[in-house]
């Protein structure tokens, strides 16, 4: 595992797009029947997995890294998610978006990611909340989320995805 001060920062417009931590929420709608803006706590208050991440990017260099947080099925169960709802679409402070196929966010390591190497996630990794997809390739795993929609409709699919880059890129 490598350690934090040596884990490659990778961001879209910054290092820290600013978000205030203190009143950050996670806005979900969509296809789900419990639609809200959810607090830091209360999505720490479901069930934590700590997992090992090999994180691999698409500029050819990969890192593994110590990860915590919830799996996305279960805010997508604590929001009532409609899970036959095709994807899910993510928003983020630094204006990134990225999307991912149900049974993607649906595989129990693909997290909601709070902390880092026993720690809450930085600022430059990601704060409050990041995604940690291991079946992925690096560029989907997006930082800074605010919002996630369950849908059947794709209207972006992803940043890097909308510039020609591969949508699925599966490891």
């Amino acid at each position: 595992m490598v350690p934090l001060d040596r884990f490659p920062l990778n961001s879209y417009l910054a290092d820290d797009p600013g978000v205030d931590l203190d009143s950050w929420t996670l806005r979900v709608d969509g296809a789900v029947s419990a639609p809200g803006d959810y607090t830091l706590s209360r999505i720490r208050e479901l069930p934590r997995v700590q997992q090992n991440t090999r994180h691999v990017c698409v500029e050819g260099w990969d890192v593994i890294g110590s990860f915590a947080g919830v799996q996305i099925s279960a805010l997508l169960a604590l929001a009532g998610a409609d899970t036959r709802a095709r994807f899910l679409t993510f928003s983020c402070a630094d204006d990134y978006y990225e999307s991912l196929d149900m049974p993607t966010a649906l595989h129990p390591q693909s997290l909601l990611c709070f902390d880092m190497h026993g720690a809450p996630l930085s600022r430059e990794h990601g704060a409050p909340l990041r995604l940690i997809l291991p079946t992925k390739i690096g560029y989907k795993s997006a930082k800074y989320l605010t919002g996630l929609t369950v849908t059947n409709v794709l209207d972006r699919r992803g940043y890097w995805e909308d510039q020609g880059y591969s949508w699925f890129y599966g490891l």
